[in-house]
């Protein structure tokens, strides 16, 4: 009995080490071939990949692909990712078709990866196999663009339509053409298409078409080029195989050009923060825009009401939608200078069109006074006043006429006395133009203006002369004239 049992205990050993080095020398997956029929071929072909595994319960595949390249499962027409490793069916000896496009203008290679999967359904990327695939470009991606019509008349519509294949979409570029614009909508002078390159941000279906409006603002007629161009990926687009179309625009009517009748200001003078107004008429136009010369420190902003202000920007037009024919608008501006500075503001009239007409254009400069600076009162500007002879009178019987002359009343300053150590003249800023601005403004006669600014700039050039002139330094011609030198110093020093 006690034999029985050990013979049925050593049969039980056996077994349990024999499943047990069963499963510790599995065999691994192998992968006897792995082949494509073809393995290079034109776009748009289908290529037949061939496995042979062993030990393998599945497989994984991988397409290295290029930019422009797609691939689709032939049996079930599906997209193939690629880049992406994916399970494939099918038996351990075994084959699927592929058709693999590119349109990237150029003959791409595919690699591909099988991946055998052991009895866990693991991939086993030790016995992965490669081969490479090769495909060229697709030579028509774009079978044909057509426009409506050969001729169009400036600002009307015109239908371009354009079929495709193979590429995931398609930009519009329209090539630059003089005085030509293009726009996606009859009314709206902002929908303007950019030229030279693709038109727009997001890609076309590879078969569709588009309306726009050419506007042409010449009298003769222009040729424009429509370029569709096929998208490889990634907004990547073949200009190689892109296919092109013509049409006409036809001249602008021949009719009356957009004027200014009138352009006119509140005001002389700005002082910064201050409102003031606008006023504008013109002819034969279809609205108008105001544009203001950028210069550093100034800023100008339209006024909706006493709270409301809205920055504009400059050199552009700075009205958006565009302003009306005629009309009024309110302003204010801000000089953050030390000096009084010029705003220039230029009224554009516009056409039907919606072309501004910078010839016919008119202009307006107002001085802004810095910010913390008032505006004097207007003064209107008298003439220098100079010694001269009174008439001279002769009586009856007397041997010398008796001459009386006039005396340059001199106006005493209520300034504190400043001393004047160095030479002055146009461009000079400093706190020695501050201080004789300050001195010629109490001289009405010489310096209507008033302004004190600390700059020497052309009002305060002819303030100085006048000065020289009324006090006997100098007269208009002589060297100096205009500029604060040794002799006008010394004037200045001592009339104060």
């Amino acid at each position: 009995m006690m034999r029985i049992i050990q013979i049925n205990i050593s049969v039980g050993l056996v077994f349990i080490s024999m499943l047990f080095a069963g499963t510790a020398f599995a065999d691994n997956p192998v992968v006897n071939s792995f082949t494509a029929s073809p393995a290079s071929m034109p776009t748009g072909y289908t290529t037949t990949i061939f496995w042979n595994t062993a030990s393998s319960t599945g497989r994984d595949l991988y397409f290295q692909c290029p930019q422009g390249v797609t691939i689709k499962n032939y049996s079930s027409g599906t997209n193939v990712p690629c880049n992406t490793r994916q399970s494939i069916s099918g038996a351990a000896v075994d084959s699927a078709g592929f058709i693999l496009t590119n349109v990237s203008g150029v003959t791409r290679n595919i690699s591909v990866t099988l991946y055998p999967k052991d009895t866990a359904g693991n991939a086993y990327n030790q016995g992965a196999a490669f081969l490479t695939l090769s495909v060229e470009t697709s030579q028509q991606p774009i079978i044909d663009v057509s426009a409506s019509t050969s001729t169009v008349a400036s600002g009307s519509p015109i239908t371009l339509t354009w079929k495709g294949v193979d590429a995931p979409g398609v930009n519009v570029q329209f090539e630059c053409a003089d005085s030509v614009s293009i726009r996606t909508s009859a009314s709206d002078t902002n929908s303007v298409l950019p030229c030279g390159r693709p038109a727009f941000s997001q890609d076309s279906s590879i078969s569709s078409s588009l309306i726009v409006y050419p506007i042409n603002s010449s009298r003769s007629p222009v040729s424009v080029t429509v370029r569709i161009l096929p998208d490889i990926g990634g907004n990547v687009y073949d200009a190689t195989h892109s296919k092109t179309t013509t049409f006409n625009v036809a001249g602008a009517a021949d009719t009356l050009s957009p004027s200014v009748s009138a352009f006119t200001s509140g005001v002389a003078r700005v002082a910064s923060n201050d409102s003031f107004d606008l006023v504008w008429k013109t002819l034969n136009s279809a609205g108008a825009n105001i544009k203001f010369a950028c210069q550093e420190g100034m800023s100008v902003f339209s006024v909706v009401s006493s709270t409301t202000k809205t920055k504009l920007p400059c050199d552009v037009p700075a009205f958006t939608p565009p302003l009306a024919s005629y009309g009024t608008t309110t302003l204010s501006a801000v000089n953050t200078s030390s000096y009084g500075a010029n705003l220039v503001i230029i009224l554009l009239p516009k056409d039907a069109t919606g072309s501004y007409f910078q010839t016919a254009s008119q202009s307006l400069t107002l001085p802004v006074s810095p910010v913390g600076n008032t505006v004097p009162a207007t003064t209107q500007s008298q003439a220098p006043v100079t010694p001269t002879p009174s008439t001279v009178s002769v009586p009856q019987n007397s041997i010398t006429p008796k001459v009386t002359t006039s005396v340059t009343p001199v106006v005493k300053s209520t300034l504190p006395k400043y001393s004047f150590a160095r030479p002055l003249k146009r461009g000079s800023k400093n706190a020695d133009v501050t201080a004789l601005q300050k001195f010629l403004a109490q001289h009405k006669d010489v310096y209507p203006d008033g302004w004190v600014t600390g700059y020497f700039g052309p009002a305060t050039e002819k303030a100085v002369g006048l000065f020289q002139e009324k006090f006997g330094v100098a007269k208009k011609g002589d060297e100096g004239y205009g500029t604060v030198g040794p002799k006008t110093r010394a004037t200045l020093n001592s009339v104060q």
